[in-house]
């Protein structure tokens, strides 16, 4: 018995291919395919052989994606049925479960992709909301089946599904299956309520970047938070004031949230708003700067503005690899500019989520900028991936955050 009711092909594969994929590599294109025994369609499982007809694993295949086929399982042979499906997501959640029993915490990734095993789905936990996110359509013929065994897994009010432009623009993506639609459950209109280590924030399964929010930052939020106490904070690139909340909550002297995107700010105050019962949140100024980051950044230089804290986490520079050399030049610009309102032994907290920058070229371009512009840093920490967000493949690894003082 297969996953669902999809054809089987039997798809052998390159001995490069091969080895990669016995290292936990989860992607196979299509010059690795040596041959394939009939056509196939979108979610079709393929049987993976090595040239001596070794079973190396089983996939998900897409035809219409330049990653062919997507690793589910290697290593023995094994039937991927509904009992397959839930060992491997209780195997996942089992990998959470500091954070799934965690009453303060709501909010987390329950399976991360790729770095899970789990190619081309995401699937973020929002309180009682459950929001799955497809970048293949070899996900689509086996959406009601997953959809039915998170049921019987987490029992969420509803399952918000989310799917990428190259989804949502395939012939074989149906009509009634479009970006932000609800598949199970109560209807949504708004945002949603979750916790994060005691504190409320709103996401927006259905019309927010991501899935909502951005989850991956918890860890050097509440980092944020430790380092706050008595100082003016300055978060750049603020979206929904994740980091802003925490500076507040941890007794910060003021907090600035800096962002170009007006609703982003007017969520950022309505989290504040949804934790006013807390004294230090109540009582800290919050301001509010709707502007370009770095322009914003070299006029708060001119008017002499100082902070104690400044929080440098922009979106992605470097979506594809001819970026990066521009994207370096950015963090660099950014960098400097920090600097010029990081008053004398405040921190600078930097962080990219680029996966085409590897960790150790960003912090070499921070540490770089800072020595360049006569601040240099010392380092209190570098950080990677939350426990929720595994790196489960070289490539996986996209998330870099240093503290440090200048």
């Amino acid at each position: 018995m297969s996953l669902l009711s999809t054809e089987n092909i039997s798809v052998q594969l390159s001995a490069p291919v091969v080895r990669a994929i016995k290292k936990g590599h989860p992607w196979i294109f299509d010059k690795g395919i040596l041959k394939q025994n009939k056509a196939a369609s979108p979610g079709d499982l393929a049987i993976l052989y090595d040239q001596k007809r070794k079973f190396v694993g089983i996939g998900l295949f897409d035809p219409d994606s330049p990653i062919k086929i997507r690793v589910l399982h290697r290593g023995k042979p094994a039937t991927l049925n509904t009992e397959w499906l839930k060992e491997k997501l209780s195997n996942i959640f089992a990998l959470r479960s500091e954070l799934i029993n965690d009453p303060q915490t709501t909010g987390y990734r329950l399976v991360s992709g790729e770095n899970d095993g789990m190619p081309g789905l995401v699937v973020d936990q929002y309180d009682q909301t459950l929001v799955f996110k497809l970048d293949t359509v070899a996900w689509l013929p086996h959406l009601d089946h997953l959809k039915s065994t998170f049921c019987d897994l987490i029992q969420p009010e509803r399952i918000v599904l989310r799917v990428s432009r190259t989804v949502a623009t395939a012939p074989s993506c149906p009509d009634h299956l479009k970006e932000g639609c609800v598949i199970y459950g109560l209807k949504l209109s708004g945002p949603v309520i979750f916790l994060e280590n005691g504190l409320k924030f709103e996401a927006e399964p259905i019309i927010g970047q991501k899935t909502g929010f951005f989850l991956d930052q918890r860890d050097n939020r509440a980092r944020v938070g430790q380092l706050s106490r008595g100082k003016n904070v300055l978060n750049v690139f603020s979206y929904t004031g994740g980091f802003s909340l925490y500076a507040a909550a941890n007794a910060a002297k003021s907090v600035t949230s800096l962002d170009l995107s007006k609703p982003a700010l007017d969520a950022s105050l309505n989290n504040f708003e949804l934790n006013r019962q807390i004294p230090n949140i109540s009582k800290v100024p919050h301001i509010l700067l709707c502007d370009d980051a770095f322009d914003a950044l070299r006029r708060l230089a001119a008017e002499g503005k100082k902070y104690g804290v400044v929080i440098l986490d922009p979106p992605s520079f470097a979506k594809k690899l001819t970026d990066v050399p521009g994207a370096l030049i950015a963090y660099e610009r950014l960098v400097k500019l920090g600097l010029k309102v990081l008053e004398k032994d405040g921190v600078l907290v930097s962080a990219s989520c680029s996966a085409r920058v590897p960790a150790v070229t960003f912090f070499d371009t921070v540490i770089r900028a800072a020595a360049m512009a006569k601040r240099p840093l010392q380092v209190i920490e570098k950080t990677s991936h939350a426990i929720d967000h595994p790196i489960g493949f070289p490539e996986g690894a996209y998330l870099k955050c240093i503290f440090a003082r200048a």
